[in-house]
């Protein structure tokens, strides 16, 4: 072939390549005056940049794997996007050494730049070379590493780390699955981060320990530590000490991490540590040793305090020496507002207690209402084999004690189970009760209540509503229930909700409620004839009506599924106690 047609041919087409490259540069540069005029690249980068930064926010703290996915994904949208975020070193700062490759945390790392770090890194001493490659990178990137978190298996990495973090203000070491694994307990040495982080600000351990002498926890504002091994608990005074050192302290959770205490008797305190910051203290540990940390803390700026107290025995030994304690700082002077709501659910061997400023939330029981949002004081104490009364005498002393003059709704949740003579000692103290939500268990106990004749004036007269859930409204039942209701229109003090859309009941039930109350709810799938149990649908005209048998039947649906009633409403226990007559709830 002739050489020269060859060469024409070739510079032919590079002609050709350069004419295709110059219109797609033309494109590209008509698209992007083009995209200049769409309203959102009027706002300036700044502001762009801000919401790339929510973005980036949202994904790193919902532990979303999609986090750099996300913010590739916009640097493909235009050349504008691109370059903001190319430009903000902040938005790459957020390093998953678990979740991204070598490359990719090697290129975030590049697009951080000097930004303040947030590496996370779940550790396996086995893989030596991801070992071996995370220390490299958080040796060279310590000076500007603002947070760390380690989880795992991190031995290695406390004993071979012994540089300075200067700009750390938060560090997590968690091995979550070390007591899965029968793993040792990691152990913080003296030598890690040179016990030097002068700005470290929030600490969280879990299966970790940690000397309470540690340089790291001085001037913390936040303290987290879960499940050391039992040696790692501090003796009393080198806890007050440490505590001593943290003046800014605003949130502190122990679990099973407070000193122990090695006498029953606990006498009054020499010494106290006043936390003039704290808001937040939650404790998780066998009974006396919660009452002695909180007898010797002074907690004035208290918001939030949840108490969980762990293997009380069948009588509820200690629990009236903790009460005293969890009652003072369960309201004071430093609350906005009263305590407006009580929610109880108490059980065969536990008892849950909480007490919130909000009147009414939307949710009414004791795992929504704690994770929707913080109680102002949670109890919640739990053992094996608990004799009959101790569940109800907890929460009889709980009420007695606790501050109730503005509570508006007192919730009582299965498997509650309370007397009328329970209601009746705490009565005169909820003057300002509007809403009541009962589950079956403490139904009958309240619906007496409010039948029987009161010396003077109505009992509760400020309650509008009624929220009952899973009751099953038989005719029996629905009589009295209607019956109650009735006396409340004749005192003068007439319910105006009744809600029962959690209950079975069959149409008749609720026209014959709609009678006395203006507004009920039924549930949506009412029961029809002749489908359903024969007590729905007996309508007799009355109790009168129904023989001594059937009310006792009725009753006893209440009261004989866990035994009979005891003195407090409580059940008893299937076990035989009969060689042990001690009064429940002692401080032996």
């Amino acid at each position: 072939m002739d050489t020269s047609l060859a060469k024409t041919r070739y510079d032919l087409l590079q002609a050709v390549n350069r004419e295709i490259q110059g219109l797609e540069d033309s494109i590209r540069e008509s698209k992007y005056r083009r995209n200049a005029l769409v309203p959102i690249s009027r706002l300036p980068p700044e502001i762009l940049s801000l919401i790339f930064s929510l973005l980036s926010f949202s994904a790193a703290h919902n532990k979303s794997d999609r986090h750099v996915s996300s913010l590739l994904r916009l640097t493909h949208v235009c050349r504008l996007w691109r370059d903001t975020a190319l430009n903000r070193p902040h938005l790459w700062s957020h390093i998953n050494f678990t979740k991204l490759t070598r490359v990719g945390i090697t290129e975030m790392l590049a697009r951080a730049k000097m930004a303040p770090l947030h590496l996370e890194a779940r550790i396996d001493y086995k893989n030596k070379t991801q070992l071996d490659f995370f220390e490299q990178q958080l040796e060279a990137h310590i000076s500007h590493t603002r947070q760390l978190s380690l989880s795992e298996q991190f031995q290695t990495v406390l004993e071979r780390f012994i540089s300075s973090a200067p700009a750390m203000e938060f560090l997590s070491l968690a091995d979550l699955y070390s007591s899965h694994s029968h793993r040792p307990i990691h152990v913080i040495p003296a030598t890690f981060l040179n016990n030097t982080a002068s700005k470290l600000a929030g600490l969280e351990l879990c299966r970790c320990n940690i000397s309470w002498k540690s340089p790291l926890l001085k001037g913390l504002r936040s303290l987290e530590i879960w499940d050391p091994s039992k040696k790692a608990r501090p003796p009393l005074e080198d806890w007050l000490d440490a505590l001593d050192e943290m003046p800014q302290l605003e949130a502190l959770i122990l679990h099973n991490a407070s000193p122990i205490c090695s006498t029953a008797i606990i006498s009054e305190p020499q010494r106290t540590i006043t936390l003039p910051s704290l808001t937040q203290f939650e404790i998780t540990a066998y009974v006396l040793d919660c009452v002695l940390a909180l007898a010797h803390l002074v907690l004035p700026a208290l918001t939030s305090l949840r108490v969980d107290i762990a293997r009380v025995d069948r009588r509820g030994n200690g629990i009236s020496l903790l009460i005293p304690h969890v009652i003072r700082n369960a309201h004071g002077l430093q609350d906005t507002a009263p305590l407006q709501r009580i929610v109880s659910q108490g059980g065969k061997c536990q008892v849950k207690i909480l007490a919130c400023t909000i009147p009414d939330l939307d949710i009414d029981d004791c795992i929504q209402i704690s994770r929707c949002r913080a109680p102002r004081m949670a109890f919640h104490a739990w053992g094996d084999r608990w004799h009959d009364e101790t569940h109800t005498a907890i929460l009889d002393a709980v009420l007695t004690h606790l501050p109730t003059d503005a509570i508006s709704t007192l919730s009582m949740e299965d498997p509650t189970r309370v007397s009328k003579e329970f209601l009746l000692r705490h009565i005169s103290s909820l003057v300002m009760l509007e809403r009541v939500y009962l589950d079956s268990t403490s139904f009958r106990a309240f619906r007496d209540m409010l039948t029987e004749d009161p010396p003077i004036g109505a009992r509760l007269p400020r309650l509008r509503k009624l929220v009952l859930r899973r009751v099953s409204l038989t005719a029996l039942r629905t009589y009295r229930l209607r019956d109650m209701l009735q006396k409340r229109v004749e005192q003068g003090v007439p319910l105006e909700t009744l809600n029962l859309r959690t209950c079975t009941a069959a149409h008749r039930a609720i026209e014959l409620l709609a009678t006395t109350v203006g507004d009920v709810q039924g549930p949506a799938k009412l029961l029809t004839p002749p489908s359903g149990d024969p007590a729905f649908f007996h309508w007799k005209g009355g109790v009168e009506f129904f023989n001594e048998k059937e009310k006792l039947t009725e009753d006893d649906e209440y009261d004989n599924a866990h035994g009979p009633r005891s003195r407090y409403g409580s059940t008893n226990s299937t076990e035989d106690d009969s060689d042990d007559d001690t009064e429940s709830f002692s401080d032996e």
